[in-house]
């Protein structure tokens, strides 16, 4: 009997646990918690109604994904990423999605085709609004749908274990005016060449959109201050 209520007891650790990281993961990716920004364990415990064991147990977690680094006597920090380390991940982050865009041409049926018109259609309204919190969470479903839909769970996890660190600097490069309709044409080449069925087309309008994102993201830090250059 206590074997098995110290399983159930660890069941339901691992599970607020997980929820706790998924949590934080979302605040990170929301930019309500930044690069720099420290982890107030207590906070966020009050806040998600938990104990801070399962924060602490979280956050261990999201420094093994490479979002928090824990720091000795001072505690967890959202992770501040180097502009070469970010450039890496880019260049990672492009090989993959090409690959993306082959297996989407082979794979691809119409209804998944439609899938991804719609949200390009929707991101396109938010890029008119210059609502960037709307289009970054519209932008997010877009590419984990095309990633989705490979149907290769290997290609999947590499695909987001890289993007996941890139969230601390992806949001950077859609901040400046017309960035979000720049982004978008670019979705607007990929989806066509997929339902094009031009496997050539869509890895290479995916490797561009990668590194275009690139682009935009080093104009929006040399446009920035100083001391936010750093992310």
């Amino acid at each position: 009997m206590d074997s098995t209520k110290d399983r159930i007891g660890q069941r339901r650790s691992s599970t607020l646990t997980s929820i706790a990281r998924d949590a934080i993961e979302q605040l990170i990716i929301s930019g309500e918690l930044s690069a720099g920004d420290r982890i107030n364990e207590s906070a966020l415990a009050a806040r998600f109604d938990i104990s801070r064991g399962p924060i602490r147990e979280a956050c261990r977690s999201l420094e093994y994904a490479g979002l928090i680094r824990n720091v000795a006597n001072h505690g967890a920090y959202v992770r501040e990423m180097s502009l070469d380390e970010a450039r890496e991940l880019y260049e990672v982050r492009r090989a993959l999605t090409a690959l993306v865009g082959e297996l989407l041409v082979e794979r691809a049926t119409q209804e998944v085709i439609e899938e991804l018109e719609a949200l390009v259609d929707r991101m396109g309204e938010a890029a008119e609004r210059e609502d960037l919190d709307d289009y970054y969470q519209l932008n997010l479903r877009f590419h984990d749908a095309m990633m989705t839909h490979t149907g290769n769970s290997a290609l999947a996890r590499y695909y987001d274990d890289t993007i996941k660190q890139l969230h601390l600097f992806r949001r950077r490069g859609l901040v400046q005016r017309g960035n979000l309709k720049a982004s978008n044409a670019e979705h607007v080449t990929i989806v066509r060449a997929i339902s094009a069925r031009d496997a050539d087309g869509a890895s290479r309008a995916l490797r561009d959109h990668v590194m275009a994102g690139w682009r935009r993201m080093e104009e929006a830090l040399a446009a920035a201050p100083d001391d936010d250059r750093q992310a």
